[in-house]
């Protein structure tokens, strides 16, 4: 009972052999089975970086992921500017004003820390990233919050409106970075 390795039943033995009809397989051919399946499956979990560093592919990678940075910042903050046509429809006007211009500030600092964080986590174990980009992510939903909460007891509704709004632009700013990236090129932003 106690320290007993429980050994299988004779009738699993013979099901794992079994070949899907009456033809058993051996033993050993299983095992090797099993050990392929586990070799593939740490092949896929492992680790594989084609870009050597400090390579110049790398560094215009890194080049490319600095412009797409300052795509996404500049779409957001254009569509933050947008979002203060809403000042037609909201009263008082601003306090709406206000939770927009505190919201888009709040998601340029998302936008940047999930720059920062995403740079780190890339130079760390799979595992050790894995956390510490968990952490990075509840620590931008913390923010997000606190910041909602501050905007809506200190401002009101309107402003708690704006606010949230503004911080959701994040998003169509990543779908819009390739047309922000040619307006920036156009104007001489962007290489």
């Amino acid at each position: 009972m106690f320290g007993r390795k429980k050994q299988p039943r004779l009738r699993d033995v013979m099901r794992e052999m079994s070949y899907g009809g009456t033809e058993l397989r051996d033993p050993e051919d299983i095992d090797r089975e099993i050990s392929e399946e586990e070799a593939e499956a740490e092949e896929e979990n492992r680790v594989v970086d084609p870009i050597a560093e400090g390579s110049e592919r790398a560094q215009e990678e890194l080049l490319e992921a600095e412009a797409v940075h300052g795509d996404l910042i500049a779409g957001c903050i254009a569509l933050c500017s947008l979002l203060l046509i809403g000042m037609i429809w909201a009263r008082p006007v601003w306090r709406y004003a206000a939770g927009v211009v505190v919201g888009g500030a709040v998601a340029v600092y998302l936008l940047v820390h999930m720059y920062r964080s995403i740079g780190w986590a890339l130079t760390m174990e799979p595992k050790q990233a894995e956390r510490y980009a968990r952490g990075r992510s509840a620590l931008r939903y913390t923010v997000v919050l606190l910041t909602l909460i501050a905007v809506m007891v200190g401002l009101g509704k309107a402003a708690g409106i704006g606010c949230m709004l503004a911080i959701v632009m994040i998003k169509p700013a990543a779908y819009l970075q390739p047309f922000t990236a040619k307006i920036r090129r156009k104007l001489g932003l962007r290489r």
